[in-house]
């Protein structure tokens, strides 16, 4: 794995409007929200191979599933590829960072 590398996450726990529990019985008639629909956003530096992304969409859902207690079908994953120019750290892109390590060696 290339330095700077490391996948950012992002866990959001969507509110489903269609699985709204209307209880017409409670005075004021009240609704219940019911969490429902884990969404991870991860983003990675480009690279990783089409295998490598199923994986990692196999394993953060059976995370999703055990840690939050939801169904499979219920998880949402989105992969997003950032170009090594459109990434930086310590202000520097992370093309530039791999450019001046490589001319080191």
């Amino acid at each position: 794995m290339a330095p700077f590398a490391l996948p950012r996450l992002s866990l959001y726990l969507a509110f489903d409007s269609h699985r709204r529990c209307w209880n017409h019985i409670c005075e004021n008639h009240f609704h219940k929200r019911i969490p429902s629909m884990p969404i991870v956003n991860i983003q990675l530096i480009e690279g990783r191979s089409d295998a490598q992304k199923e994986a990692l969409i196999e394993k953060v859902t059976e995370a999703c599933v055990a840690s939050i207690d939801c169904t499979p079908e219920s998880v949402r994953i989105l992969l997003s590829d950032v170009s090594t120019q459109h990434f930086g750290v310590a202000g520097e892109s992370v093309a530039k960072r791999r450019a001046a390590k490589e001319a080191a060696s």
